[in-house]
């Protein structure tokens, strides 16, 4: 049994609703060592979903020009592909701040 004074107990139970956790989950893991992290928004999860998506396509024209040796074409989408990698990851971890869905 943990005894918090009330404004304690709106802290903890405010936290815990920003990292999605129910309330004694987020107690447990934070007693145990863990920093639960707070959510990130619905909004960029689907963002980074439909980057993904769009990769994917571009690594496959990159391996269809690399298989017809059209070497201009494979160098072109690599650029892409590689500057939408970029764009993930920098998306990613921008977005490691507030999490909320």
């Amino acid at each position: 049994m943990i005894r918090y004074r009330e404004a304690e107990a709106v802290a903890v139970r405010e936290r815990a609703t920003v990292c999605g956790l129910p309330l004694a989950r987020y107690v447990r893991e934070v007693s145990l060592g863990a920093a639960p992290r707070e959510r990130r928004h619905r909004s960029v999860d689907e963002l980074v979903q439909q980057l993904a998506r769009i990769g994917n396509n571009l690594n496959q024209l990159a391996h269809e020009a690399h298989a017809r040796d059209q070497y201009p074409m494979e160098a072109r989408v690599d650029a892409a592909l590689m500057e939408l990698r970029t764009a993930i990851q920098q998306v990613a971890s921008d977005s490691d701040g507030p999490r909320k869905r």
